[in-house]
């Protein structure tokens, strides 16, 4: 059984090698005219890689300026955020007063009050009462 696959195999094989022999040959003219065929879609792509590149040069210089731009942005929030800043209490403040204050946490922001007080922990024995003249951290988003 092995044997006679073996031997369809080789005939299977050498039809191959027989058909692959009896390919037709090209004249000189035939061949000509298929190499300017390809000489000219080879010209084709060139142009359009050439314009692609021209539209992509451009697009190529936003991106990296982008890239720049969101480096320095990432900068300037990460020092934003190290950054802590601070509040002198006045006479009349309290916790939920100055939060609501526009350089602290703005309209609305009267109920961030516990955020201050949890930072401020070591000063503030009653968030109830505060006093003038301390310096409070607000703590940044």
């Amino acid at each position: 059984m092995k044997s006679k696959l073996f031997i369809i195999l080789l005939i299977v094989a050498f039809s191959f090698t027989l058909l692959s022999a009896q390919e037709k040959k090209l004249t000189q003219k035939e061949a000509i005219e298929q190499i300017e065929m390809e000489q000219a879609r080879l010209d084709e792509a060139n142009m359009k890689h050439e314009t692609c590149k021209a539209q992509g040069e451009p697009l190529m210089q936003e991106v990296e300026a982008l890239k720049l731009e969101r480096e320095q942005l990432a900068n300037e929030l990460k020092a934003l955020k190290d950054a802590k800043s601070f509040y002198i209490v006045k006479p009349g403040d309290w916790l939920s007063k100055l939060a609501d204050y526009k350089e602290v946490y703005g309209n609305g922001g009267w109920k961030r009050w516990p955020e201050i007080y949890k930072a401020n922990k070591k000063l503030i024995k009653d968030p109830n009462l505060i006093y003038p003249n301390w310096k409070l951290s607000i703590p940044r988003p």
